[in-house]
């Protein structure tokens, strides 16, 4: 049963008590406490429900809920008997049942059981605390360890811990009589079990305590204010502060000292059931989280082992599933070749694993030195990936491709550093299931020869020297990464065979997810993607404003089922590109685009450009300072090269500053919608005149653009945007 519903049905027995089992029931005495020590906070409410019986002696009913700042909380409920005996004293006795949820999300139920004397000078208690149940995970502390030639994974252990403690204490007599206060001193002792090999627990404590009874308007109520200190071999000195005020329900004929009468009194006893966490539970077989393998041979590498071929040796004997650890600079002449699910981490870098009983999730940490793979051969790649195969924590430079992979599934590159190539950062081909996460990429070769690097439909299985090449790749994630001064940033495309006509798709490009990735300095398209199908950019910046050669900086070819949120664009000749190719397959439409949140700044051309589209919406978009247009809109009067601009939605988009017209009309339109604001530019929109372009607005099914609140009128278009 959760905390909650358990300090809900403890107050609602309460309750029902009180209205039902005495004939002599006082009004309940709601209670709040807070507490600090040590600058972490922790409070609770509770209430205390006593019985008088028909001979002066008393039972009650008290249930609490208890939390500590940001993490652990409790629920208390108990029944205790206090017997008025001569010379003023009260003896009593209680039981308690508490449910402590802890900090590491772990649930602990205790029984405890206390004795009391309250006298009208001194008094004395004592409780013991006996957990129930077993020994809990403790998922935070759990670790993974090599031992010997095999990763082992060791959980984390929580337990509740049997103890006792004990008080006596005096009131000083430092307050006249006519003043409703009190002043009180304890000193005492705590012991807790040091099961499970561990040391007992031995302490002592000192705490004073000044009450104040009949706040103003509030009968019977009083307000304590305390502070303590405490010493154990464990914790070994802490300090604590604690304000307290008791509220009657209903008020009290028990005003001026008679509410300091101990019949009522609060129990004293531990706020918390006491826990102890360490790292030292089951220890049981690793897998990685990644492909969800057991973790075969732990293999280390490095430089001491030899060349490429001694290291791609021993990796081949160490077999399927190996956990690498590469260790400082290893120099490459040919490629290191992973095998099927060998994971490699390098030193100071960190894989994830798991229980293979427990489930529990942990980075291993590589505790070597920083690897650094360094390819000698800029024709040969310096990482070769197998499929199920993982890298993590390493720093490459120079080779070819930093890291490749071809007609692979389920791969992983995680947190590399990746530069000095002679060709692409990262290379894939023909894969299913690739994640790209943590990743800077920088300073590779730059190709400013057209010729040579230019994207051309004519050639779509090629845009060379791309931070990440993504061919004939589905299922390719790209998350919380970095690329700077490349080529090109981001190709993903499909494989396309142009060996006959109709061209077809080989190897699709799907499911591309784009997130969180940063792009500055592409000497060509920051994000290039072709025939590409399911893809979604969320969080995107390419800024390439300081630099003076750059193409386009996000281009969609023949490429459909787009979502695109929060992407920020600077410099380039266009902004955001989507464009449909005669040449392409077929199927390679650039169709069903919807863009939520687009910022473009300081474009050389357009802020969009659409070249036969159809099927896109756009919502929530600023451009500002375009070298001509906010958008321009191209189509086509022939059908084969595209047809018009269709099915355009432009939903809450603002152009300002662009230097010629907010919009640019060439060729057929249909169907162009939208709310368009154009602040600080020349004109709002500019339609091309020529009679060989065939320009023109049609607009069926209520479709309406407006232009600072006016429509354009479809057929004035012409004589409208001049």
């Amino acid at each position: 049963m959760k905390f909650p519903s358990l300090f809900a049905v403890a107050l609602a027995s309460g309750t029902a008590l009180s209205t039902c089992a005495f004939a002599q029931a006082q009004q309940p005495i709601l209670e709040l406490e807070g507490n600090l020590a040590y600058g972490v906070g922790n409070g609770g409410i509770g209430i205390f429900m006593p019985f008088l019986l028909d001979n002066g002696n008393g039972v009650f009913f008290d249930a609490s809920g208890r939390f500590v700042e940001g993490s652990a909380r409790q629920a208390s409920f108990g029944m205790g008997y206090r017997h008025r005996v001569e010379g003023g004293w009260l003896l009593g006795g209680y039981g308690y049942l508490d449910v402590f949820n802890s900090e590491h999300g772990n649930s602990f139920n205790q029984l405890s059981f206390g004795v009391e004397a309250l006298g009208p000078v001194y008094e004395a208690r004592a409780n013991v605390y006996l957990p129930l149940g077993d020994d809990k995970v403790a998922a935070s502390l759990s670790h993974a360890f090599v031992s010997g030639s095999e990763l082992k994974f060791q959980a984390g252990r929580e337990f509740a811990r049997a103890g006792a403690d004990t008080e006596v204490g005096l009131r000083l007599p430092i307050f006249p009589e006519s003043m409703n206060a009190e002043m009180k001193v304890f000193g005492g002792a705590y012991w807790y079990d040091g099961a499970r090999g561990l040391d007992d627990t031995l302490g002592v404590k000192a705490r004073t305590e000044v009450s104040f009874s009949g706040l103003p308007g509030v009968s019977g109520s009083t307000l304590a204010l305390g502070a303590s200190i405490s010493y154990d071999n464990e914790d070994q000195t802490e300090f604590g502060l604690t304000a307290r005020l008791r509220v009657p329900l209903g008020g009290s004929s028990r005003t001026g000292k008679a509410a300091f009468d101990p019949m009522f009194q609060r129990v004293e006893r531990a706020d918390f059931i006491r826990t102890y966490a360490d790292s030292d539970g089951v220890t049981e077989a690793a897998e990685f989280v990644h492909g969800g393998q057991a973790v075969g041979k732990v293999v280390s590498i490095s430089q001491a082992m030899g060349d490429a071929t001694a290291i791609n040796a021993a990796l081949t004997t160490a077999g399927t599933n190996a956990l690498v650890l590469a260790n400082g600079g290893i120099t490459l002449g040919q490629a290191l070749q992973l095998g099927a699910g060998q994971h490699m981490v390098g030193g100071g870098g960190s894989i994830a694993v798991r229980g293979a009983n427990s489930r529990i999730e942990v980075a291993f940490r590589n505790g070597g030195d920083a690897a650094k793979l360094t390819g000698t051969n800029a024709a040969a790649n310096v990482v070769s990936m197998a499929s199920g195969s993982e890298i993590a924590g390493l720093t490459i430079t120079g080779g070819l491709a930093g890291i490749a992979s071809s007609g692979t599934s389920n791969i992983s590159i995680r947190d590399v550093d990746i530069s000095k190539t002679a060709g692409d950062g990262i290379r894939l081909d023909n894969v299913t299931g690739a994640t790209i996460s943590g990743a800077n990429i920088h300073d590779l070769y730059i190709c400013n020869s057209n010729t040579n690097c230019e994207f051309a439909v004519g050639r779509p299985n090629r845009a060379p020297h791309a931070a990440i090449a993504a061919l004939g790749t589905s299922g390719l994630t790209v998350r919380d990464t970095v690329i700077d001064s490349v080529t090109y940033g981001i190709f993903a495309g499909s494989r396309i065979d142009q060996s006959d006509w109709p061209e077809v798709i080989t190897h699709a490009a799907s499911d591309i997810v784009i997130d969180n990735v940063k792009i500055s300095k592409s000497r060509r398209e920051g994000i290039l993607l072709v025939a590409a199908n399911d893809v979604t950019m969320n969080k995107v910046t390419v800024d390439n404003s300081e630099q003076g050669l750059d193409m386009d900086l996000v281009v969609l070819q023949g490429t459909s089922n787009v979502s695109i949120t929060d992407m920020t664009l600077k410099g380039g000749i266009n902004g955001l590109m989507l464009v449909t190719a005669s040449t392409l397959p077929e199927n390679a439409v650039t169709t069903n685009v919807n863009v939520r949140g687009l910022t473009i700044d300081g474009t050389r051309n357009a802020g969009i450009f659409l070249n036969p589209v159809s099927g896109i919406s756009f919502k929530d978009v600023t451009i500002t300072n375009a070298g001509t247009y906010g958008a321009y809109i191209y189509g086509s009067e022939w059908d084969f090269l595209g047809g018009p601009v269709k099915n355009i939605d432009f939903g809450n988009m603002r152009v300002e500053g662009a230097s010629k017209a907010g919009l640019y009309f060439s060729g057929p339109a249909e169907n162009i919608r939208g709310d368009i604001t154009v602040v600080d530019t020349p004109l709002n929109c500019l339609a091309d005149q020529g009679a060989w372009s065939g320009t023109s607005l049609i607009q069926t099914d209520g479709s309406v653009l407006k232009l600072n609140g006016t429509a354009i009128e479809a057929n004035k278009l012409k004589t409208t945007c001049k």
